[in-house]
């Protein structure tokens, strides 16, 4: 049985997943976390840019992005811009994306670069927070196969899916200090039956499973 922990309303989720946040920064004097896109997190993002909190001691990344330009709507990085990074006050150095570069393999090169540098070559995050699409993939990794590469960061594709995409590896997520899903209601019986089909969400280790009732 996965433990899923369900919350009243979706801002009652939201606000636990905030407060894992807060409570890591009392922790901790800086944080590097990676956000996923989709529709799921934007009622976080909203309250989080909200809080009173001190961006600058808290670094962003991306665990997955679509290879188009940032101001796409398909964009992960457009849509966590939109929702939270106009409205809070961070330097620019802190936020970490995939930049849209002349062909996918120079922009996956860039982005593990940028992790390398920041990770002085141990890349280990302190909270990442991911989601699971309707097929059960979670950050862009949507077959077995993937799952079990050992790259940092990898470039993957899906039938199902128009764009390629950018994501972190499945070994990169596993390093992850914290692994935190937030879920919409709809996805909690693909959660349950993840293990038994083998879904790429069922490899991640340890992860905590927060949802909320319709």
């Amino acid at each position: 049985m996965i433990p899923i922990k369900i919350f009243e309303s979706e801002i009652s989720m939201a606000m636990n997943a905030i407060d894992i946040i807060k409570s890591e920064l009392q922790r901790k004097k800086k944080l590097s976390i990676a956000f996923s896109g989709g529709k799921t997190p934007i009622k976080f993002f909203q309250l989080l840019a909200t809080e009173d909190i001190n961006w600058e001691n808290i670094n962003i990344f991306l665990v997955d992005e679509r290879w188009v330009p940032l101001d796409d709507l398909d964009s992960n990085y457009n849509m966590i811009n939109i929702f939270l990074l106009n409205y809070i006050i961070i330097p620019n150095k802190n936020i970490h994306h995939v930049h849209y570069s002349s062909s996918i393999e120079q922009s996956k090169k860039e982005y593990e670069d940028d992790l390398l540098k920041y990770f002085k070559g141990n890349i280990m995050f302190d909270l990442i927070f991911l989601g699971v699409g309707n097929d059960g993939h979670t950050a862009s990794i949507f077959e077995k196969n993937e799952t079990d590469l050992l790259e940092n960061v990898i470039i993957t594709s899906s039938r199902r899916h128009l764009h390629k995409r950018i994501s972190l590896g499945m070994s990169i997520i596993n390093r992850a200090k914290r692994k935190i899903f937030l879920l919409g209601p709809e996805k909690i019986s693909i959660i349950k039956s993840s293990v038994s089909k083998n879904l790429p969400i069922s490899k991640v280790v340890n992860p905590k499973f927060l949802s909320y009732t319709k």
